[in-house]
């Protein structure tokens, strides 16, 4: 029978040491946890700042410095995040990409399931182009007309938005499927209808944008049901 070895125990020191070793690992780990949450949280705090900007002084107006002097930034400490304006306004026009997709897909959803559901959803539609975030779009695709640095960055982001649209829509509508061509008409026809009337500022003028509306209603409704026979149609 072999003898039992007794297991050596380490060092008082050496215990100590490899303890203060495991608890500076532990705090450092905490510290570059800290220090992550503080650059996102900077970061994203840059970008609302950026956000602020384009509503209160348009694209033209929101310059470098001004964002670092609305966000309470040294130039230095914008430059840490993002080094050019380019950068900053590229993450925030992603970010009200997504709040805008958000924003369209809750009022597209949120329409009561009934017979005037497609006029519903084209008043849904109308209230999300007439809110403030819309209308940063439509100042940075008037500034992208001659800006291209910005109209490389918005034409990817306004195409994503035109897909997502289509596809949330033939959700809404399965008795669209079978005449997708005629749906996605219907859908720039609306988009590009309502853009319109936010340039023309119909917004502020209730009985016009609601005449309009109605006629637009009426004229979709028209499609639709050609949409519906052509179902009918293909299905018998």
């Amino acid at each position: 029978m072999r003898p039992v070895r007794a297991r050596s125990r380490p060092a008082p020191r050496e215990a100590a040491g490899r303890a203060t070793a495991r608890g500076r690992g532990g705090r450092a780990r905490l510290t570059e946890s800290r220090q992550l949450r503080k650059s996102r949280a900077t970061r994203q705090a840059i970008i609302d700042t950026t956000i602020r900007c384009l509503m209160k002084y348009g694209v033209q107006g929101t310059s470098y410095i001004r964002i670092a002097t609305e966000a309470g930034l040294s130039r230095g400490a914008l430059r840490y995040h993002f080094p050019v304006r380019r950068d900053i306004m590229s993450a925030a026009i992603e970010h009200l990409h997504r709040r805008r997709l958000t924003a369209f897909r809750r009022a597209a959803t949120s329409s009561p399931a009934r017979r005037d559901r497609a006029a519903a959803n084209l008043a849904a539609l109308w209230q999300h182009v007439t809110h403030p975030v819309f209308i940063v779009f439509i100042d940075l695709a008037l500034a992208a007309r001659r800006d291209r640095e910005l109209a490389s960055i918005l034409r990817p982001v306004q195409r994503n938005f035109r897909r997502e649209c289509y596809a949330t829509a033939l959700e809404l509508f399965p008795e669209w499927r079978p005449r997708r061509a005629q749906l996605r008409t219907a859908m720039d026809v609306s988009l590009y209808t309502m853009e319109g009337m936010v340039l023309d500022n119909l917004a502020a003028n209730g009985r016009s944008a609601r005449q309009l509306l109605a006629f637009l209603d009426h004229e979709l409704r028209g499609l639709r049901g050609d949409a519906r026979r052509g179902g009918a149609r293909r299905s018998a």
